[in-house]
């Protein structure tokens, strides 16, 4: 049945799930999908690290917002700056905490989710060693000490200062950052008018963008349209019909992420054909209420 045009005629970016807000530590659940989940953060110097840890599961990533992460993995410890992109693939121990004298901010993101908004309100709410165990315990993560090859770890700068580039041109730049299984994700610059694909659907990954400069309108079904201006994360679900553009007069400049891949690098490079983007289906699509729009700016 289709979803009333009402409820979507004012689909606005809005707040996610305050989950802890103390002095060393602000964490705000943005998205719990399947395919996707996230969260944003804001993380002191005061704040305690978790241990070294492996998902076994899902990809483990930041969008580092502003001041430094330490990313520590299997024996080696890199500082990445703001505006970078980090994905662990899993298999690969790590961990995370600030760099310096200064919070970090990032927004974290988790491909698939694995539970993750269980996972983060179970250890935020807990009191005890515990507690905090049996959260650990649930979720896609455990304790160790070795994993898989550090080197699959992608960190890139943003801003196409790294990355693979597909189209630069004026008008448009896209950059490919990572393209593991679990999750691709490009950076992109969109001018004034450009336009995304015509309205399509993913039949088994999510499709996800976060804005980081200027705004993006989106288009559902039966021509609903809604805005996404910079600070905000766009969740698509599969089956959902979408399309985007840039309708403003400044540069849009956002993430695209594709949980998981399905081989989005090689379609990017025009290798792939039978990438899983597909026509609108003629008997019914998803429900468009199942988009996500979340503010991640703290």
């Amino acid at each position: 049945m289709r979803t009333p045009l009402s409820r979507l005629d004012t689909m606005q970016a809005r707040a996610g799930e305050l989950l802890a807000d103390r002095a060393e530590l602000k964490v705000v659940l943005l998205a719990d999908t399947d395919g996707l989940g996230a969260t944003s953060a804001r993380l002191s110097p005061e704040a305690p690290a978790p241990p070294m840890h492996v998902h076994d599961r899902h990809a483990d990533c930041f969008l580092v917002l502003d001041g430094a992460v330490r990313l520590e993995l299997e024996g080696e410890q890199r500082i990445v700056e703001p505006h970078s992109w980090i994905q662990v693939p899993r298999g690969v121990v790590h961990t995370f905490g600030t760099a310096g004298d200064e919070p970090a901010t990032f927004v974290n993101v988790h491909a698939p989710a694995c539970g993750l908004g269980t996972y983060m309100r179970s250890l935020m709410a807990a009191q005890s060693d515990d507690d905090r165990r049996r959260a650990w315990d649930d979720f896609d993560a455990r304790s160790a000490a070795t994993g898989l090859d550090a080197d699959q770890v992608v960190v890139r700068r943003l801003g196409g200062r790294d990355g693979e580039t597909i189209t630069d041109r004026p008008g448009r730049r896209v950059t490919l950052l990572s393209d593991t299984d679990e999750l691709a994700v490009s950076e992109s610059v969109y001018g004034p008018g450009e336009r995304g694909p015509d309205e399509h659907v993913h039949r088994v990954h999510t499709d996800a963008w976060l804005l980081l400069e200027g705004s993006l309108a989106f288009r559902l079904r039966d021509g609903v349209t809604f805005e996404a201006p910079a600070g905000t994360l766009v969740v698509v679900p599969p089956n959902v019909v979408h399309a985007f553009a840039n309708e403003r007069d400044m540069a849009s400049r956002f993430l695209n992420l594709h949980a998981p891949s399905c081989g989005f690098g090689e379609y990017l490079r025009g290798r792939k054909p039978d990438f899983d983007q597909r026509d609108p289906p003629a008997d019914g699509d998803a429900d468009p209420g199942s988009v996500i729009v979340r503010t991640f700016s703290l």
